[in-house]
């Protein structure tokens, strides 16, 4: 094992800016995310939009403070695929097989009829092609790579989820009340949503850490939690949630376990910059 270090773009811009940034990227993409439904158009259009939209106008500002070579080093991140096979084991397996485990639990595994081979090719398919390289690469390449990162260096990887997971949860809620029967199944919708929100947005956090900074492997990490739902051996839809719930739980627990001996993310000094240390074989 070698250890390396890279020191990705964290205050392109300064706090304020990152303020106004979020809160134009809440109101701006909250209004995206809705328009689908008034229209009578898939929800898949409005995230598009939004995603590139935002990511476009996150680019221009960071373009406009540090130059070509800021948005230069943010986009290097997407590239950055050497990540160790753990890190990679945790970003594509963990939430899945912890769904899975879920549904064994409480007896909403559905056995595959044909196999495991077509369950995991969807899997993949769904988590690559149509998650990650669509949609959750430039997804958080903005949330992450331009908000998350600037919080949790001025306040810490916990206070840096958790001021990132509320807009982020603010706007994904047309998505979760889209289709729904009546206000009270609408209501326990954005009750789940809020509280998966600051656990992804703590696996994302740590995952970036962990991987030396690679919005490669976030992305991923996104598309997985988001196939994870589809699974066609789980019966239901909630199953994902508590799996992502239960790995963000042990990953913390692990975490803290680490800063008692000075080591991991807990333990990473608060500043303007973060330098992100990865294992990599």
């Amino acid at each position: 094992m070698r250890t390396t270090t890279a020191t990705p773009t964290v205050d392109a811009f300064d706090h304020r800016s990152v303020v106004r940034y979020t809160i134009i990227t809440t109101v701006l993409g909250l209004a995206i995310m809705a328009a689908p439904a008034l229209v009578d158009q898939p929800s898949e259009v409005g995230a598009l939009v939004m995603t590139y939209g935002l990511l476009l106008g996150g680019s221009v500002i960071t373009a406009r403070r540090a130059g070509p070579g800021g948005v230069r080093r943010l986009f290097s991140g997407l590239l950055r695929w050497r990540i160790g096979w753990a890190n990679a084991a945790v970003v594509l397996a963990a939430i899945p097989l912890a769904t899975i485990g879920i549904a064994a639990v409480t007896g909403t595994y559905v056995a595959p009829e044909a196999g495991w081979l077509p369950v995991i090719g969807s899997y993949l398919f769904t988590t690559f092609v149509f998650g990650a390289l669509l949609l959750n690469l430039w997804e958080e390449t903005g949330w992450q790579g331009m908000v998350q990162r600037h919080f949790t260096g001025r306040h810490g990887l916990v206070k840096g989820c958790l001021l990132t997971a509320v807009p982020f949860a603010i706007v994904h809620i047309p998505l979760q009340i889209r289709g729904t029967s009546g206000m009270r199944e609408a209501l326990v919708n954005v009750g789940v949503l809020f509280l998966m929100a600051p656990a992804a947005r703590y696996l994302v956090g740590r995952t970036d850490y962990a991987t030396g900074g690679s919005l490669l492997a976030v992305g991923v990490l996104h598309a997985s939690w988001n196939a994870s739902g589809q699974l066609s051996v789980v019966d239901g839809d909630l199953q994902y949630v508590i799996g992502l719930v239960v790995v963000a739980v042990v990953a913390l627990i692990v975490d803290v376990v680490r800063s008692r001996s000075g080591s991991g993310v807990l333990s990473e000094h608060r500043g303007t910059d973060i330098a992100f240390t990865a294992a990599a074989s």
